[in-house]
């Protein structure tokens, strides 16, 4: 995989064109067809556009920084109140119109949208040019670039899209972002929030089918040399990290439970448990000190080029207070969330002993900093115990509350936490206990803000009670080139 990075990194790729509200569009899709026409007259170029994507990926305005533990972290309110002088305090303070929110809030979105252009033009060229493909590299490039279409579009509605669908269906009839399937340099007709959920099943199943021929979903049917052709250059090394079958089973999961669908979210979620291959740690035996991302646990992760350069100038808490962008946790904030009052829940807690380090200001999330890990550079975006709560959440909005609870203990104890959840605890009670495990669990991993909107939280730790968590808040707005557009108010 890294091999193909560095060679991409030498070519000029289709996936580096800027394709949002430009003058010169037409010109830009024109040539980018022109030169796609070369791109994607072999094999090699269709592995290159790929590797582009997750490439694209990884730029510090999406994945590598604001879409997971920067920008999204702090609209949770995950860290201490940035400095007026912050670059993000605006976003922090959810002034999404001000200056510098602007620009960081828009570029989520004119770069997804550069990453869902270059997957498009990938999927127009792979089903006419499948003779010079493989079989299994065309169904494995295929089902991959599919599910990278949903997770991407997936995260533009969790920012820019209504929350707490399952408590307001009549929003199910209300346009949403665009759902964009071809390279083209004409506007996407708006969806509704339905027919878009449906498209990206229509991705989801599709992918689920082809990527039967991903090395990671087993077959016994298969000959031992299967792969051997085909992954001579290496190509299909660390699945593990790629959207493979079981990455695209655990996206259905979380896009289901987005929808309001929490039975069908527990399906998918159990299925992905049950044979994905990826475990939980035990805390007691696993070397997290030196493997904090918890790489046995990762589902879908990226590997970040120059990863330190980008996170530990900014996770620390070790300066005079002149670094304003530090973010950090205030004290009275971790013992808040690990519940350091209780001896087997709080210390006991890896989350909280291991992967929080004291400085001077502090408390700094180590599990991405850049220094001894045995897995640098890589930014996890879709872990095991995500799974765990969401089949958590559907025992225990079907009243099946020993079931939730099982689940929410197994990933407790995989922590260290000593004491149990009672079985015979009573709804409120187990509700409580996955909300603070949302708060622990995914610190650094951008996935708080979602929890807070999905359920329709109207007040959250840390925030001011003068502030209501509202669409106005929840909601981002999308750059005003596009708003006319798309249908947003």
């Amino acid at each position: 995989m890294k091999a193909f990075i560095q060679k991409i990194l030498m070519t000029l790729l289709v996936g580096m064109l800027v394709i949002a509200c430009s003058d010169d569009w037409l010109d830009e899709t024109s040539n980018a067809k022109i030169t796609a026409d070369q791109q994607f007259s072999d094999e090699d170029g269709f592995k290159d556009a790929l590797m582009g994507v997750y490439l694209g990926m990884t730029s510090p305005k999406l994945y590598a920084k604001d879409m997971t533990w920067n920008l999204v972290d702090l609209l949770a309110q995950q860290y201490a109140t940035l400095p007026s002088l912050a670059l993000y305090d605006e976003v922090q303070q959810f002034n999404y119109r001000g200056p510098q929110a602007t620009d960081q809030v828009d570029a989520l979105w004119i770069r997804s949208y550069n990453i869902l252009a270059n997957i498009n033009l990938a999927l127009e060229y792979i089903d006419d040019n499948q003779e010079v493909l493989n079989p299994i590299n065309y169904a494995i490039i295929k089902g991959e670039l599919l599910g990278l279409r949903v997770f991407v579009h997936l995260d533009l509605m969790r920012l820019y899209g209504y929350g707490n669908l399952e408590e307001r269906q009549n929003l199910m009839g209300e346009y949403t972002i665009p759902y964009v399937v071809n390279f083209d340099k004409d506007l996407v007709a708006p969806m509704t929030y339905a027919q878009t959920f449906d498209r990206m099943q229509e991705d989801i199943d599709m992918a689920l089918e082809l990527l039967k021929e991903d090395p990671i979903y087993q077959d016994e049917n298969r000959p031992a040399d299967y792969y051997l052709e085909v992954n001579r250059t290496g190509f299909y090394e660390n699945r593990e990290q790629r959207m493979n079958y079981y990455a695209v089973k655990a996206l259905e999961a979380r896009k289901l439970l987005w929808e309001g669908n929490t039975s069908d979210a527990a399906v998918a979620a159990e299925a992905v448990i049950a044979n994905s291959g990826a475990t939980l740690i035990q805390s007691d035996s696993y070397p997290i000190a030196g493997d904090p991302i918890l790489y046995q646990e990762v589902l879908f992760c990226l590997d970040i080029n120059g990863f330190a350069d980008i996170v530990n100038p900014i996770l620390t808490a070790s300066d005079d207070g002149t670094n304003y962008d530090a973010i950090y946790l205030t004290t009275q904030m971790a013992d808040s969330i690990f519940e350091t009052d209780q001896v087997n829940i709080g210390l006991a807690d890896v989350r909280f002993n291991t992967l929080l380090k004291s400085e001077t200001r502090g408390l700094v999330s180590t599990k991405l900093i850049q220094s001894g890990t045995n897995n640098p550079n890589q930014m996890p975006l879709i872990k095991l115990p995500e799974m765990y709560y969401i089949a958590a959440e559907h025992y225990w909005a079907s009243e099946n509350l020993e079931q939730a609870i099982t689940y929410l203990n197994t990933v407790r104890s995989s922590r260290g936490i000593l004491d149990s959840i009672p079985l015979d605890s009573d709804s409120e009670t187990v509700w409580e206990e996955l909300r603070k495990e949302y708060r622990k669990e995914f610190i650094s991993e951008g996935q708080l803000f979602y929890f807070y909107k999905r359920t329709g939280e109207t007040e959250i730790p840390f925030l001011s009670e003068t502030v209501e968590l509202n669409d106005e808040i929840y909601v981002l707005p999308y750059p005003d080139s596009e708003a006319q557009f798309v249908g947003q108010n």
